[in-house]
């Protein structure tokens, strides 16, 4: 009893107990754990053919969907094709529904703003949408805060957007019918 009571006063004072001592070691042993897992899984995904050539080629295809723009279509098919790359390295590969939700969104944004004749040409210079979507799935990946933060507000702004273009496609058939 005079143990109990002792350890009571320890832990009140301040001291480490042995009972704290080990659950501060099964704390840190549990995190180093999840740490290594989380290096393993970032490791699997960096060594997938389609992960490195979408984060290695991102600028390039941005390059690419630009001067194919010129072309009226060839551009936002080119686009269409390589944005639904990125959506497939986002839910196959990563298996993030909020990553994948703001991939889609901007896919659809630059998809939208190419469909704009000569003004989507223009814009498509500028909007390096496969760019945004690169530095979102490498950063989901390396598991930076900053990114996961933009990728929380782009889900939740994509979202709407999603289901406005959904919404807005369904009125336009609804009025063909």
């Amino acid at each position: 009893m005079s143990n109990a009571r002792r350890e009571k006063t320890r832990e009140k004072l301040g001291f480490d107990t042995e009972k704290i001592k080990k659950k501060e070691e099964k704390i840190r042993l549990k995190a180093l754990e999840e740490q290594k897992k989380r290096e393993l899984w970032r490791q699997s995904i960096e060594e997938k053919p389609l992960y490195k050539v979408l984060i290695k080629g991102a600028i390039g295809f941005d390059i690419a969907d630009a001067l194919l723009g010129l072309l009226e279509m060839v551009g936002d098919i080119f686009s269409g094709i390589i944005g639904l790359l990125y959506v497939i390295l986002s839910i196959f590969t990563v298996k993030s529904l909020r990553l994948t939700i703001a991939v889609l969104a901007v896919m659809l944004v630059d998809l939208v703003i190419g469909l704009i004749p000569g003004i989507g040409t223009a814009v498509d210079f500028v909007f390096c949408s496969n760019y945004i979507n690169r530095s979102m799935i490498k950063g989901y990946v390396e598991d930076d805060p900053i990114i996961k933060r933009r990728i929380n507000i782009i889900s939740l702004i994509g979202l709407f957007v999603i289901v406005g273009c959904s919404f807005a496609l369904t009125k336009l058939i609804m009025r063909c019918f």
